[in-house]
């Protein structure tokens, strides 16, 4: 640097031009040196710019030109101008690589879009944004609306699990009571039958002890013998109406009937058959509808269930009968009952005795089924009570828990009509008969023992052992016949069909029917529907005797 001069000398080390040059290079030196430091900083910073490099080189040009300023400056004082040129001829390579690598980038930057270009890019922007959000809330409230309608058909469904269930239970029990009333039918046919074969044999017994004791009145030993076997014989037929009464194919004389009324009329009994130590009350409902049925059956149930609640309260207690006007709706009955929705008369009879458990009332209608001692029951009592109320066209219902009591629920048609009032029977007058009688029966002895005891009281009878005989007999005979006596069930020729036969050749014969039974699917109709005479075996001297005379007396 000695070779040369400082390039103050240039300015004749005028202080105004030197220090204005001087100044004017540090500024710019300055400058320069804080160009490349933003740049880079940019560059670090902006990695994902695919042109960083250029910020790099143009970087280093500016850091070069900085240079190049700060030495100008300094070239004023120390005259180092060898320095100055290399720093410049970097400077030059430098703005060379710098131009080198902007031109391939100049159709890049030239692409760039300009502010108003990216104004209209932002609003498209916006717009499809606001689209997206729009879409986004119409998926939201389609995932909303989907998943209420799940929740909706979830719950549809359970709830139809629910119904399916219910009917699932409701079906298995009908088909229990289905079983039930099979085996109650089966078991119904078997007592009816043996109850028909037995009151032929009471029939002949009754018969012909009622004879026995009438030509035993001289004889006070014998004549307590003869008593004794019409006793045992009438507690015989008593159980052969219970077993008929079990099966529903006991004669049945149904009417129109108040409830009320039978229930008031067997308070006194109730009361002595109960005993003391239980309490009665008697509940019965103002206006109560009528019922179609036999008063005597009634009686039937209601003492059976009161005596059932006897024995269920050993230790006294409450029995409660109970009567209500219901209506059943088609809900409750397919539920509980097998009956037609409509309006029912109700009888309940409930007590505070032991109760029962499920198991037992599963059983309490089945026959000869009793929770009794030996020897203190038959198991006939509800039986019977069910038969009755199954004949009735009604149902019964229990509903019992151990040391809670028990309750029946009787359910009875409600009738259209208005109950009869009871008519007061007083016993004709039995005088002696007069007239033919064609008896037909196909049992011997009780055929012997009816035409006994006919004959015995003045008539004239003709005797059958079938039908076709006796037709064949009516055929024959010119005589005119007062009374067709005719068993209902016999072989060959029944006794409805062999009437209608009769009254084709004699139009004006009156019939009188006699059976151990009524049953219907027995006779093959419905032989004692509507104003029909019939006795029911086994019958006494004195019965038979009247229905005859009313039989005959009413043709008359």
């Amino acid at each position: 640097s000695a070779d040369f001069m400082p390039h103050g000398m240039c300015y004749f080390w005028n202080p105004s031009v030197l220090w204005l040059n001087v100044t004017a290079d540090s500024v710019i030196a300055a400058s320069y040196y804080f160009i490349p430091v933003l740049l880079f900083s940019f560059a670090r910073r902006r990695r994902d710019i695919e042109f960083k490099g250029i910020f790099v080189a143009f970087g280093v040009f500016i850091l070069a030109c900085g240079s190049t300023h700060l030495l100008g400056a300094l070239t004023v004082w120390v005259p180092v101008y060898r320095l100055d040129g290399v720093v410049k001829a970097i400077t030059a390579v430098a703005s060379m690589a710098t131009t080198v690598m902007l031109i391939p980038l100049l159709p890049a930057l030239i692409r760039l879009p300009s502010p108003s270009q990216l104004q209209v890019v932002n609003r498209k922007l916006e717009l499809e944004i606001g689209e997206r959000r729009t879409a986004e809330e119409q998926v939201r409230q389609a995932n909303d609306d989907l998943e209420r309608r799940v929740a909706a058909r979830t719950a549809e469904l359970a709830q139809t699990v629910d119904e399916l269930r219910r009917e699932i239970a409701r079906r298995e029990e009908v088909e229990r009571e289905l079983v039930h009333s099979q085996k109650m039918e089966a078991v119904g046919r078997l007592a009816g039958g043996v109850a028909h074969d037995f009151n032929n044999l009471l029939t002949v017994i009754l018969g012909y002890g009622e004879i026995l004791r009438e030509q035993l009145q001289g004889n006070p030993e014998a004549l307590e013998s003869a008593d004794e076997i019409l006793r045992a014989g009438q507690r015989a037929a008593a159980l052969t109406g219970q077993l008929l009464a079990f099966s529903r194919r006991q004669n049945a004389v149904p009417r129109v009937v108040d409830l009320n009324q039978v229930v008031e009329q067997m308070e006194k009994m109730l009361r002595r058959v109960i005993g003391e130590d239980i309490e009665l009350v008697i509940q019965t409902m103002p206006e109560l509808g009528a019922i179609v049925a036999d008063p005597s059956h009634l009686d039937q149930v209601i003492m059976n269930l009161a005596v059932n609640s006897r024995d269920a309260m050993p230790d006294g207690g409450k029995l409660i009968l109970e009567t209500a006007n219901v209506s059943l709706g088609a809900e409750y009955v397919g539920k509980h009952l097998n009956l037609q929705p409509g309006p029912y008369v109700m009888l309940a009879v409930s007590d505070t005795g032991s109760g029962m458990d499920q198991a037992t009332q599963a059983r309490i209608f089945e026959p000869f089924f009793t929770t009794k001692g030996q020897g203190k029951g038959t198991g006939l009592g509800l039986s019977i009570v069910y038969g009755i109320v199954k004949q009735a066209g009604g149902e019964i219902l229990v509903y019992s828990e151990p040391g809670q009591g028990t309750v029946f629920k009787i359910y009875f048609p409600a009738a259209d009509q208005v109950s009869e009032q009871s008519a007061d029977i007083r016993p004709a007058h039995r005088e002696r008969g007069t007239g033919t009688i064609l008896l037909v029966e196909d049992e011997d002895q009780v055929r012997n023992l009816t035409s006994s005891i006919l004959s015995r009281h003045g008539y004239r009878v003709l005797t059958a052992a079938s039908g076709a005989e006796a037709l064949q007999i009516a055929r024959d005979l010119t005589e005119p016949i007062h009374l067709l006596l005719t068993d209902v069930v016999m072989p060959g020729m029944n006794g409805p069909i062999l009437a209608q036969e009769v009254r084709g050749l004699r139009p004006e014969i009156p019939v009188l029917y006699m059976s151990g039974y009524t049953d219907a699917s027995i006779t093959g109709e419905d032989v004692f529907a509507g104003d029909v005479a019939y006795i029911e075996k086994p019958f006494t001297s004195a019965a038979l005797q009247e229905k005859v005379q009313a039989a005959i007396r009413n043709v008359a």
